[in-house]
């Protein structure tokens, strides 16, 4: 009678394991995409403020970034100096939407990090 409670509890471990694990992929697959729209937002301040030829991205744009660089599931140093111009900050949100994109859709395996900007 142990051995089915055994079987039973290895079996109930397994079940536990399994809808945890499905609960974090949905989370992350959430993640992903919620990221997505905020690089979609701040690439269209950048955008208004590139055609009207501002020469810095205010400090609030900035911080966005910043905030999106932190909450990355990735490690990203983007390649920008402190007070940089929106099409430079531009390249840096193409920068952090190729690393979403391809955690979205290209599988890494272990011996294939996901590059980190220098």
């Amino acid at each position: 009678m142990s051995e089915t409670r055994g079987a039973m509890g290895l079996a109930n471990q397994e079940i536990r394991d399994a809808i945890d694990q499905f609960a974090a992929e949905r989370r992350a697959q959430r993640r992903l995409p919620a990221l997505l729209e905020r690089t979609d937002a701040i690439l269209n301040e950048l955008e208004g403020l590139n055609l009207m030829e501002v020469r810095r991205t205010p400090r609030a744009l900035r911080s966005d970034l910043a905030t999106l660089v932190a909450d990355l599931p990735f490690d990203y140093t983007p390649p920008i100096r402190p007070r940089p111009s929106p099409t430079a900050a531009i390249d840096v949100v193409f920068g952090i939407q190729e690393g979403i994109f391809r955690l979205m859709f290209e599988p890494l395996t272990d011996t294939e990090p996901l590059e980190v900007a220098s």
